[in-house]
């Protein structure tokens, strides 16, 4: 009897590290807009961001009030004319890593990876695939890639007086440390 609960006792711990989670409440998104005129970028170090290795669940949540810029003028019309961030508050991605059979959760190293999902922006959501990489060091994991967006892919309306300087292609970066 003592042997089968000793027994049962590892199975549920073994099964427990198994089902890990990696997360973050401060991980770190930026993008660019670059036309002939004009370049601006925008950090944001509020993005929420999960990945259960197991289920191959990956969730990203960006607070898009979160989003800072050099100029507080720019800030407030990304906020107001474009983000419309009092109806939509957040952009988020929820998908999975299509290749996670080539990441090593328990071995330092770096993995591409490709994650397949549906982000949800400006209240639209579209299926995109976006190339990474994994980084495993110490227990930690670090979500990184690269990806650009079309504004007019999810509704984002660049006024006219606007569209020489504002890009509707838009290049992403997400670098986010995570940890059990």
């Amino acid at each position: 009897m003592k042997k089968s609960l000793l027994i049962l006792s590892f199975t549920a711990i073994a099964g427990f590290a198994h089902a890990q989670v990696f997360k973050t409440s401060a991980g770190n998104i930026s993008f660019k807009s670059k036309t002939a005129i004009e370049e601006f970028t925008a950090t944001n170090a509020q993005v929420e961001a999960a990945i259960a290795p197991v289920k191959n669940q990956m969730q990203f949540r960006v607070p898009v009030n979160g989003f800072q810029f050099k100029s507080g003028l720019m800030q407030k019309h990304f906020q107001e004319n474009y983000m419309e961030t009092s109806q939509f508050q957040y952009s988020n991605f929820v998908g999975k890593i299509s290749n996670i059979g080539a990441v090593n959760f328990t071995k330092d190293g770096e993995y591409p990876v490709e994650s397949v999902g549906k982000l949800t922006m400006h209240g639209v959501t579209k299926d995109i695939t976006v190339p990474g990489k994994v980084i495993v060091k110490g227990g930690n994991v670090v979500l990184k890639a690269n990806f650009k967006i079309k504004c007019s892919d999810y509704q984002i309306k660049i006024p006219a007086a606007s569209s020489a300087s504002v890009s509707d292609d838009i290049d992403i970066a997400v670098d986010c440390a995570l940890a059990k």
